[in-house]
């Protein structure tokens, strides 16, 4: 099971001291640097961060026309330019523009901006390679890309649109605070990364027996009922009954005509109920907290599925 994550952290910093840009630089990428500033007087580098060692996303900007090195340690970066321009080399293969681009543990990063803004995501390479295992049903699997852009504009878009999506809801800091919700975030992320990028090696995908299948979704079952609470995720439940993520949906499919993701949504949903019916509005409950205490930050959303399975909103459930 995922180990409650730490607590996320916050960091802004905003400078025109080049070598102040560096050290703040370095927080993020410890092997980064940036070349000597020709023009010092139209300088300024900030960044903020957020996020924690397994997952962080920090937008950057960059005023003026700046060189800089890095090679990464313990880590993946996926780079969305978002204004200015950038040249780049990353173990000999090169580009330019706007275009998302991925660098990897180890590989020499060298890139030219000029007045550019960026944001970045930093998966740490012991989570992606946890997740691509159990994604892929392969134990051994080390994960490594291919080419440092993505395998095709769809796959870019999906990307963007994660990275869209835990930006929004990491930006409040009473949701990305929830352990439950930063799990569910850091796998969409994840998989969304090993999704878009070339993976070398990736394994066929392993057919088990139907009564292999069962077993493992009765065990899966089992698991999720007891975990509900924890901020478990597929990937731990697939660890768990020791199949990949393709077989486990395939179990659920087969024997319950959903996927395990759906599945741990509505037992979270009726956990959440249950706690509805036990609550004391007069005592300091709140429909928000209590939906956000099992994972469920939109109120909207979470009213619309209350009222289709209890025939009623929250609140009036709350109230009674």
């Amino acid at each position: 099971m995922t180990e409650e994550p730490e607590r996320p952290m916050h960091r802004y910093v905003a400078t025109t001291d080049p070598e102040v840009a560096n050290d703040a630089l370095q927080q993020i990428y410890t092997s980064a640097r940036m070349g000597t500033v020709s023009d010092a007087s139209s300088f300024l580098y900030s960044q903020d961060v957020q996020g924690d060692a397994d997952l962080s996303l920090s937008r950057l900007t960059f005023r003026g026309s700046i060189a800089g090195r890095m090679v990464l340690d313990e880590v993946f970066s996926v780079v969305l330019p978002r204004a200015g321009g950038v040249d780049w080399t990353i173990d000999g293969r090169s580009g330019t523009g706007l275009g998302v681009f991925l660098v990897q543990p180890g590989q020499e990063y060298y890139g030219e901006v000029d007045q550019l803004l960026v944001d970045s995501v930093a998966l740490s390479l012991s989570t992606l390679r946890e997740t691509a295992r159990t994604v892929y049903g392969d134990e051994d699997l080390e994960v490594a890309f291919h080419d440092p852009r993505p395998r095709s504009p769809a796959r870019e878009r999906h990307w963007r649109s994660t990275v869209a999506h835990v930006q929004q809801t990491l930006s409040d800091p009473a949701v990305s605070s929830v352990p439950l919700l930063r799990a569910d975030l850091l796998r969409q992320m994840s998989v969304a990364t090993l999704e878009a990028f070339p993976l070398a090696g990736i394994p066929g995908v392993r057919r088990v027996s139907a009564a292999e299948q069962q077993a493992a979704y009765r065990r899966a079952v089992e698991y999720l009922h007891a975990a509900v609470s924890s901020p478990v995720t597929v990937e731990d439940v697939a660890r768990h009954v020791e199949l990949s993520t393709v077989e486990l949906t395939r179990a659920f499919r087969a024997h319950a005509g959903t996927t395990p993701g759906a599945f741990l949504r509505e037992l979270r949903l009726t956990a959440a109920h249950d706690d509805l019916v036990r609550g004391d509005a007069g005592h300091g409950d709140t429909v928000r907290g209590i939906a956000r205490r099992w994972g469920m930050t939109h109120p909207g959303d979470f009213a619309r599925r209350h009222r289709q399975a209890y025939g009623e909103n929250p609140a009036d459930t709350l109230r009674r």
